[in-house]
């Protein structure tokens, strides 16, 4: 894109708000400078998101545990706190039918600010 330059949302909704009071497309490039094609590719935009800009819904793969998995997961934390990854993950096999390895597990739980457990040895 030899030509591409970043416009800002607020000077976006301006020409929406161009569009929206009867301005001409012709009309809205003179006063913004900006391109014929941004100028309609914004108002498409708003037609069809009823937003001036594009985001993507979400970037990536979808994360396999979900809220309801990373509480109850915290949950058997909290109750057992010296718990391996192991038996959560037998947990959630068994409870939510939801098989991850056990370095997902860490690793959402890391995301979540458990990052390690604290072992103590029983006293002699």
């Amino acid at each position: 894109m030899g030509n591409y330059r970043y416009i800002p949302e607020p000077q976006k909704e301006l020409v929406l708000t161009m569009s929206l009071r009867g301005m001409k497309v012709k009309d809205i490039v003179d006063a913004t400078g900006m391109c014929k094609r941004t100028v309609c590719r914004v108002r498409s935009t708003w037609k069809a998101t009823g937003k001036v800009v594009r985001k993507p819904l979400h970037t990536g793969r979808p994360r396999k545990l979900t809220a309801l998995h990373i509480s109850y997961l915290e949950s058997m934390i909290e109750r057992q706190p010296d718990i391996y990854a192991k038996d959560l993950r037998d947990a959630l096999v068994k409870v939510y039918d939801v098989d991850v390895s056990e370095s997902t597990i860490t690793r959402t739980l890391s995301r979540r600010g458990i990052t390690r457990k604290m072992m103590t040895r029983p006293d002699a």
